[in-house]
């Protein structure tokens, strides 16, 4: 019998939900409008929104007639985004590659969240930010706690 279950670990899945909780919820508002509905779906004895809508990729779906062939789904290892239309014989996608897709800006602040988080990178749906905006973010930090011990170095003299 085959499991529908997504594979990943548990571990993580609290945080990860919590994080895309908050930018499904900023995303639905901004680019969905008021062609949205939003149900609950349970993971891990907690329950998710889980927000149908038309599809923003091939435009499927019909306010008037309530027909909304998209939706973000919560489950253990993030949200994946399923259009029953233009997905057909696809499986989901993450919402990392959802919000490529609409917006990368959001796609960008999206990967620097889970990764301040520590919940990406190999092994999580979402890739690690490039290595050199890695150091530029280092050198700041650098920058910064330098700053601090300089003035913390002055106020003891």
């Amino acid at each position: 019998m085959y499991s529908h279950k997504i594979t990943g670990s548990s571990r993580f899945t609290s945080t990860i939900l919590r994080l895309d909780t908050a930018y499904v919820e900023s995303i639905c508002a901004n680019y969905f409008g008021d062609n949205i509905v939003t149900r609950a779906d349970k993971v891990l004895q907690t329950y998710y929104p889980k927000p149908e809508f038309s599809c923003p990729l091939c435009n499927a779906g019909d306010k008037k007639r309530g027909h909304r062939p998209a939706c973000l789904i919560p489950t253990e290892v993030g949200y994946l985004f399923k259009c029953l239309k233009c997905m057909e014989n696809s499986g989901a996608i993450s919402l990392y590659n959802i919000l490529l897709k609409i917006n990368p800006d959001i796609a960008r602040n999206y990967q620097w969240d889970r990764w301040m988080k520590k919940v990406a990178g190999s092994g999580f749906n979402v890739p690690e930010p490039p290595k050199t905006a890695k150091r530029e973010y280092y050198l700041r930090l650098e920058e910064e706690q330098k700053e601090h011990n300089k003035i913390a170095y002055q106020k003891r003299i």
